[in-house]
């Protein structure tokens, strides 16, 4: 069950990032989006890390706003010569992210060892 107090959850698993959304930015105060979207991105900033990983098993619809701080994980991801995927989308999800075009730039995943294994050493699609 999501963490309401929560934007991201995150864990290492070098030298991925795991990034896990907990929801739209609205349910949740627009200072906290913000200071946990910048902390989430300073973190890349790890020697260790250089992938990104969202894990997206948690929510069913994120906005905008997510949407724009999810991009600039993957794109700080690209900019370290690193690998960047989504895995765990429910099927509204995988529409969004369909609508949006994001589903064609970076390849979604059924399961996190699926996209684990194409990170580390595997084919992306």
């Amino acid at each position: 069950m999501p963490d309401p107090t929560v934007v991201f959850k995150v864990e290492r698993a070098a030298p991925t990032l795991v990034v896990i959304p907990q929801g739209p930015a609205l349910k949740f105060p627009y200072p906290e989006v913000h200071r946990e979207s910048n902390d989430v991105f300073r973190l890349l900033d790890e020697p260790a890390l250089k992938n990104v990983l969202i894990d997206l098993s948690a929510v069913d619809y994120v906005d905008s706003v997510i949407i724009g701080s999810i991009i600039r994980l993957l794109q700080k991801a690209k900019l370290k010569r690193g690998k960047a995927c989504f895995c765990r989308a429910s099927q509204q999800m995988y529409e969004i992210l369909k609508s949006i075009k994001i589903g064609s730039l970076w390849p979604l995943f059924d399961t996190r060892e699926e996209a684990l294994a194409a990170m580390n050493g595997g084919e992306m699609q």
